[in-house]
């Protein structure tokens, strides 16, 4: 007796841990508070950001299209959006994995600094030259996400997109006279996500 009550005890607990959550929303509205964005063009060549994302769950759950909008903390006025066409294997539930085309496109003005040290018919001083330039940049990646549902209404996410940038408006008009109009470069972006499911 006890154990087939050990038994029906288990079959109950594993049924219920492994049914979704129907009652989940199709709407996760999330505010990201990190963003490690890659990008060539900074002067150690990463951007961190902070942003707002709107991801809407379609087709019973199958995919979704997430709009993130981030604002560089590096360089104010620099922004990425980044829209993102998810696909989910195995639907909605708690925990799940998610995969899709991820498109970058990132404007605004990148601040430099260059140091020179120069002889000043005395001694060699450190000079700091600033300066900034436009840029207009596109690319496309492959996002990887996993979405956690903690309760019916609270949402924490991760994503790593992993892909190409493949034009720089600065970087044309820098190669205008060359073959090499549009350099391709590795991009990369890491975020944090937490927010509100309805």
């Amino acid at each position: 007796m006890k154990t087939f009550l050990l038994a029906s005890a288990l079959f109950l607990s594993t049924s219920t841990f492994a049914q979704d959550k129907p009652e989940l929303g199709n709407n996760i509205f999330s505010l990201t508070p990190m963003a490690i964005i890659g990008n060539e063009s900074m002067d150690n060549n990463t951007d961190v950001a902070v942003g707002l994302n709107y991801e809407r769950i379609l087709n019973e759950g199958l995919v979704s299209i997430k709009i993130p909008v981030n604002i560089s903390l590096r360089n104010s006025g620099f922004f990425y959006i980044m829209p993102t066409i998810k696909l989910y294997p195995t639907r909605q539930g708690v925990v799940r994995y998610a995969v899709g085309p991820q498109f970058y496109i990132a404007s605004g003005q990148i601040n430099h600094h260059d140091y020179n040290t120069v002889w000043n018919g005395n001694q060699y001083i450190t000079v700091n030259n600033k300066y900034s330039d436009n840029h207009t940049q596109l690319g496309f990646m492959i996002n990887n996400s996993l979405n956690v549902s903690i309760a019916k209404t609270l949402y924490i996410g991760m994503e790593l997109g992993l892909g190409i940038k493949y034009y720089d408006s600065n970087e044309e008009n820098e190669y205008e006279n060359s073959f090499d109009t549009t350099p391709v470069e590795p991009n990369v972006q890491f975020s944090f996500a937490m927010g509100y499911r309805f």
